[in-house]
């Protein structure tokens, strides 16, 4: 799986979380879902690789410092809002005022942000598979 730009992999992530497989009439199922996924050693096969990725960027979402770019990132690709609802859903939920600031350079500081949350995670994952003496040298005998 091969997402081409960052705005296909958010667009998966969107369409991932609001997928109704994850939502089998429980608040927050998906939730509990990621959390099974997370937390266990093998994924079910019902996972697709796709809704997996989209699993990965909700997990770097939940991680990112930023209270401002979350809600953005997450009324953009997930909730489906226009820049103006956005905007107005930042400024009375927030209290984030973001008139007088060009709406695609928010999203991309966003975006930029989230790439980054998911780089560390990816790393992270990654290191967590790699045996502890992998790369130990040999002890020197003398």
């Amino acid at each position: 799986m091969n997402f081409k730009t960052l705005d296909e992999r958010f667009d998966n992530w969107g369409m991932t979380v609001r997928s109704p497989k994850f939502q089998a009439g429980v608040c927050a199922q998906w939730a509990k879902q990621y959390v099974a996924i997370r937390d266990s050693k093998n994924v079910p096969s019902v996972i697709t690789p796709v809704e997996r990725d989209g699993w990965l960027v909700e997990a770097a979402w939940r991680e990112m410092p930023n209270h401002v770019h979350k809600w953005v990132l997450k009324y953009t690709y997930v909730l489906r809002l226009s820049p103006e609802q956005v905007a107005i859903r930042m400024r009375r939920s927030h209290g984030a005022v973001l008139r007088g600031v060009k709406f695609d350079a928010v999203v991309a500081d966003a975006e930029i942000s989230l790439s980054r949350s998911i780089a560390r995670i990816s790393s992270q994952q990654f290191l967590k598979n790699i045996p502890q003496r992998a790369c130990k040298p040999e002890t020197a005998v003398l």
